[in-house]
C-alpha cells in the first residue's frame, strides 16, 4: 500500500485537511483501488459475513469529489495554505506519490511545496523525528510480511514505531491490545474491522494505490512465500518439488 504520513500539525495534521486530498486523488487513474486500509483477505477473509461487510463495505468512501474537496479546504479555513511534502529519487514510487500529491493540492486550494530528500537521507525519515522536522507528508510503500491486517493497524496505536503523526487514541490502543491477545480467528477478526473502521475515518495514513507482487508457480513447485519476506529471507531454500 502507498500511503502518506503526517509528521506535524501542518494543514493536514488534522482530519479536516487530509480528507479533500483523500477526495481529490484520482485512484482509478493510477491503478484500481479498494479503500481497504488493510487490504487483506487473509484472517478476516476467514471471519463471519457480518463481519467481513463491517470490514469491508463501511469505510469512510474515496470517490473523486472535487467540489466537496474545496469546500472542506475552504471549512478548515486553510486555502492557500502551504503543505510540505517529501520527495525522492530513491524510488519511483516516492516522486509519484509526491506529484500526485502536489497536483491534488494545487487543484482544490492548498499550495502543496515538495522538499527533495537524498535517496541515502531518505530512510532517515522513518526512524529520526528531527529528519521529519517541517515536514507534513511523506511517501510510504508499505509492505506486509504477514496476512493479518494487525501488522499494519498496530502502526497507528500510541508510540508504534510507525506512528509517525503521532495519533494516540486509548480506545484504539486497547482494541489492538485485545486483538493481539485474541485466538479466535473470528473474534478477533471483529475487532479488527473495528480498528480498520477508526484508521479509516480518521485518515491516520493516506492509502493511493495497492500494487500486488504477482509470484507464477507450476504445479510442480512449491515453497515460495506470499509476503514480503523475500525482501529479506533466503526463500529460495524453501522452493522445491511440490510432490
Amino acid at each position: 500500500m502507498v500511503g502518506s504520513a503526517g509528521t506535524h500539525p501542518g494543514p493536514q495534521g488534522v482530519v479536516a485537511g487530509a480528507r479533500p486530498l483523500r477526495l481529490r486523488q484520482d485512484r482509478p487513474g493510477r491503478r484500481r483501488h479498494r479503500h481497504r486500509l488493510a487490504h487483506h483477505q487473509g484472517r478476516l477473509g476467514r471471519g463471519p459475513e457480518d463481519v467481513r461487510k463491517s470490514a469491508f463495505e463501511n469505510l469512510t468512501p474515496t470517490a473523486q469529489d472535487l467540489d466537496q474537496a474545496k469546500a472542506l479546504i475552504k471549512e478548515a479555513g486553510a486555502s492557500g495554505k502551504t503543505v510540505t511534502v517529501a520527495t525522492s529519487t530513491i524510488g519511483q514510487d516516492v516522486s509519484l506519490l509526491a506529484t500526485a500529491v502536489q497536483s491534488a493540492g494545487a487543484q482544490i486550494g492548498l499550495n502543496v511545496q515538495l522538499k527533495t530528500i537524498a535517496p541515502n537521507a531518505f530512510t532517515a525519515l522513518f526512524t529520526d523525528p528531527k529528519a521529519r522536522e517541517g515536514l507534513d507528508l511523506f511517501p510510504e510503500t508499505y509492505y506486509d510480511s504477514v496476512t493479518d491486517p494487525l501488522d499494519l493497524l498496530a502502526n497507528f496505536k500510541t508510540g508504534a514505531y510507525q506512528n509517525f503523526g503521532g495519533y494516540s487514541d486509548q480506545a484504539y490502543d486497547g482494541l489492538v491490545d485485545q486483538a493481539t491477545a485474541e485466538y479466535d480467528p473470528a473474534k478477533r477478526a471483529a475487532i479488527e474491522a473495528k480498528l480498520q473502521q477508526t484508521a479509516s475515518q480518521q485518515l491516520l495514513w493516506i492509502p493511493v494505490a495497492e500494487w500486488p507482487t504477482a509470484l507464477f508457480l507450476s504445479k510442480r513447485i512449491t515453497g515460495a512465500p506470499t509476503t514480503i519476506s523475500y525482501m529479506y529471507y533466503p526463500w529460495a531454500a524453501d522452493v522445491g518439488a511440490a510432490r
